[in-house]
């Protein structure tokens, strides 16, 4: 508790110009008597800055409304917000700098904000145009103004993290709530980000930093939430005005019918005509329909967030859906025949103005959805898709031909118009869909069976949907597009034996071909129509050259090229008389742990890490990822990120791993913690077995913090040298790809010829690793390894033609780079060529 006082002080105390601020705003509303009901009449012109104000020169109700809120909930968070946000900009950026944007800020929120209600104004809008003479009060806009300049200032992923909730939380105020202080609020958001452009130098175009996979599934994830709670926002709110403010109508409401529509919009078209139609929810928990959609999304963003395919296609589903609902507001206004005293045109264009946002924003985010659909890699597997849609369609059907059956026995064809009043009640039980003209009536004449069954059905069959689907998503119903079985079998071959790099045939999104008897397996990808290995054959080791030549005669039966990545000199023998040929693609660096001291010179810089992180009290953690505690596995996020960001491209997948990889029960993670429990950085080490017995260990994730001491990482490695040696006898430093034998020796290492004219792929891989060696390192990563001096072993493609060799290349950039967009192709050439 001490501590945590200590630090709350020295934060007050590096923060003065806050608590200065924070002390007048709190002591102006206490004299003023504004903390209940907002300043009092007679202040109000002084208290708040509105356009007619300014034009009657009072220029300074710009800053003295900074000083004022409107109600207890307003104070509260304004005052958390400047002990906050703007402590936090303050402690980047100083006092006096801090005091400049921050007041610079509010100058340029409250301009643009002006500048956009006019203009808005000028082109006949009803919303932002009403905003002209609005009063804006409190220092929303210049507390975002001013964090969102000095986040220029932080590392990279904290950047994008940070701009990312702030731009997100403006954003949605401003489109569900829609009143004047959400939209001056996210014009200083805009301002704060152009300050910190021009902080950063304000050279060339706003930077995007790049983010990994896991990083970006999270921010869809998020941007899923953000929407499916816009509607319960908005309806929380009195009386909301913003561009999607109608969405708590579309989703949370029955649309109304095409007779409401004419009633109530007679007068112009707007959210309180359009929001017509709220009653007839079918039965006393009817209204519980109207968060079936919220809940959907919310359980989706989840799934999401663990890279669920199946959650991203209900996502998109739900979308569309809600995006269908919006456009029948467009067709219901379009069939209007007239509108007493004036032009049906002008309404028409009226109801555009309100509702094409409806149709366009989820329509948006479902582009954006499926745009990054290659995210979502873990499949549901089948047995689990096949129960949860036969459970939802049985329940259905149950209900359904309960409610006919009920419906025909209370004279339902006579009293409701036939099928179509059937099919109209039905789709108002689970729908909240218009129903028109005549079959719009509810509960009339209903007896006591059909009135439960139905107020009620709809009820049961969403929550047997919503409990289905939680099920589907949060348990292991999932694996690779092979499925969770084929994983676990090659899960047990593995164990039994494989290459130093087999334990990656586990990762997704790979599939597999096992050996008739299941004796062996092959791990491998299918682009186009190469099937690209991961490493070479598993299982017992006297049955891998059968594997091979089976898993050759699989591919020739389906017309399949083999490409065998990364594999041993073992299978040559074999491939060679089969007319396969060979280049080397990667080099595979093998320490003998058991005979490594770290004495002689050679050894003095790893020497030097070890004693450097004995002084600093910085020690070696080994754990399982799911062991590890919360804290520090945020840490391993941020490290990622931080990496990632500085890369002009993704990062590369295939036989290099990411964190999603470390969440593995059988794989060891070795980090590098100081005393004040940061993570300076990490490796991750996965098994090798031979003859059912743990024979090795091989690196794969390497991550090191940016403010890292020099040799974090040699430290790691000597750490895993002195740990591992105590069971096993040999550890890989794992494969450098595109990265051969001369390129990491010493010159006077290096075989003789090695500077000869390369030909073929061997020339093309060679070429393609210094063009990479900018943006990826993997030379410098090759030659950072040499310093342990491993045992070298080369890791070869087989091929059997040369001319399979292009597409054997696609495939290869496919499997390294799997989400490389055409813009994303284009950034990287434009790095190669520097």
């Amino acid at each position: 508790m001490t501590g945590w006082l200590r630090r709350i002080a020295r934060h007050l105390r590096r923060i003065p110009f806050s608590l200065a601020f924070l002390t007048v705003f709190l002591a102006v509303g206490a004299v003023t008597g504004s903390f209940l009901g907002g300043p009092p009449a007679a202040l109000l012109e002084a208290a708040s800055v509105s356009a007619p104000g300014l034009q009657g020169g009072l220029w300074w109700t710009l800053f003295s409304s900074l000083f004022f809120a409107t109600n207890p909930l307003a104070y509260l968070a304004a005052s958390l917000m400047i002990l906050g946000l703007v402590g936090l900009a303050e402690r980047l950026l100083g006092p006096l700098r801090t005091a400049v944007f921050f007041f610079a800020g509010q100058f340029a929120a409250v301009t643009l904000f002006l500048l956009a209600a006019q203009l808005a104004q000028f082109a006949g809008d009803t919303w932002l145009g009403a905003m002209v003479e609005a009063r804006l009060i409190g220092p929303y806009a210049a507390v975002l103004a001013v964090f969102l300049a000095a986040s220029a200032l932080l590392p990279a992923l904290w950047q994008r993290r940070l701009r990312t909730a702030v731009l997100s939380a403006s954003l949605l105020l401003v489109l569900y709530v829609g009143h004047p202080e959400t939209v001056v609020g996210l014009a200083g958001a805009a301002a704060g980000l152009l300050a910190g452009w021009w902080l950063q130098g304000g050279s060339g175009t706003l930077h995007r930093h790049r983010s990994t996979g896991r990083e970006t599934r999270n921010l869809l994830a998020l941007t899923v939430a953000i929407f499916a709670v816009g509607p319960i926002i908005t309806a929380a709110v009195r009386s909301p005005v913003g561009p999607l403010a109608l969405l708590r109508d579309v989703v949370l409401n029955p649309l109304p019918t095409l007779s409401e529509l004419e009633q109530n919009c007679s007068g112009g078209v707007d959210i309180s005509c359009l929001g017509a139609g709220r009653e007839g929810y079918a039965g006393p928990l009817g209204v519980a329909l109207a968060v079936v959609p919220v809940v959907l999304l919310l359980i989706c963003a989840d799934g999401m967030r663990h890279g669920r395919r199946l959650a991203l296609r209900i996502a998109v589903l739900v979308q569309l859906g809600v995006t269908a609902l919006a456009a029948v507001y467009l067709a219901l206004l379009a069939r209007i025949p007239h509108f007493p005293g004036r032009p049906h045109t002008a309404v028409l264009g009226s109801g555009l103005v309100h509702v094409l946002p409806l149709v366009a924003v989820p329509l948006a985010l479902v582009l954006l959805l499926l745009a990054n659909r290659r995210l979502f890699r873990v499949e549901t597997t089948r047995n689990a898709r096949r129960a949860l849609g036969l459970g939802v369609a049985g329940t259905f059907l149950v209900l359904a031909g309960a409610y006919t059956l009920a419906w025909f026995a209370a004279g339902g064809p006579v009293r409701d118009g036939g099928w179509f009043g059937l099919a109209a009640e039905l789709a108002r039980q689970y729908l909240p869909l218009p129903i028109p003209g005549a079959y719009s009536r509810v509960f009339q004449d209903r007896n006591a069976v059909e009135g439960f069954l139905f107020g009620y059905s709809g009820i049961v069959f969403w929550v047997v949907a919503l409990a289905g689907v939680w099920l589907v998503l949060l348990r292991r119903h999932h694996g690779t597009d092979a499925g969770t079985g084929d994983r676990d079998v090659a899960r047990r071959l593995i164990r039994q034996g494989g290459d130093s790099l087999s334990w990656m045939a586990l990762w997704e999104p790979n599939s597999y071909w096992f050996a008739p008897g299941g004796r062996g397996g092959v791990a491998y990808q299918q682009h186009g129509n190469v099937a690209l290995t991961v490493a070479g054959p598993f299982g017992p080791a006297g049955h891998r050259g059968d594997t091979a030549v089976q898993f050759l005669a699989y591919c020739t039966e389906h017309a399949l090229i083999p490409a065998l990545y990364s594999c041993t000199d073992e299978l040559w023998p074999l491939l060679r008389a089969r007319g396969f040929r060979r280049v080397a693609v990667a080099l595979e660096t093998r320490l003998a742990v058991r005979e490594l001291d770290f004495k002689g010179k050679e050894w003095q810089n790893v020497r030097t890490a070890l004693n450097r992180a004995a002084r600093t009290g910085v020690r070696a953690v080994w754990a399982r990822y799911r062991d590890i505690p919360a804290p520090l596995r945020a840490q391993l996020s941020e490290i990622s990120e931080e990496w990632a960001a500085r890369k002009p491209v993704p990062e590369m997948g295939f036989t290099l791993g990411g964190l999603d990889e470390l969440d593995d029960e059988d794989v060891l993670c070795c980090l590098a913690v100081d005393p004040a429990d940061r993570v300076l950085g990490v490796t991750s080490w996965l098994p090798v077995h031979e003859d059912g017995k743990l024979v090795s260990w091989t690196l794969d994730f390497m991550r090191r913090r940016g403010d890292a001491f020099p040799g974090v990482m040699e430290f790691l490695i000597a750490s895993a040298v002195q740990e591992l040696r105590r069971s096993v006898e040999v550890i890989s430093l794992s494969g450098s790809p595109l990265a051969r034998e001369e390129a990491a020796a010493a010159p006077e290492e290096r075989p003789a010829g090695a500077d000869r004219e390369r030909e073929g792929l061997a020339g093309i891989l060679d070429v393609v690793g210094r063009a990479l060696e900018p943006v990826y390192g993997f030379r410098s990563l090759a030659a950072f390894k040499s310093r342990f001096k491993p045992e070298y072993r080369t890791l070869y493609l087989y091929y059997q033609d040369p001319l399979q060799l292009p597409a054997i290349g696609r495939a290869l950039s496919r499997a390294y780079l799997p989400d490389l967009s055409v813009r994303q192709s284009a950034r990287l050439l434009r790095t190669l060529v520097r």
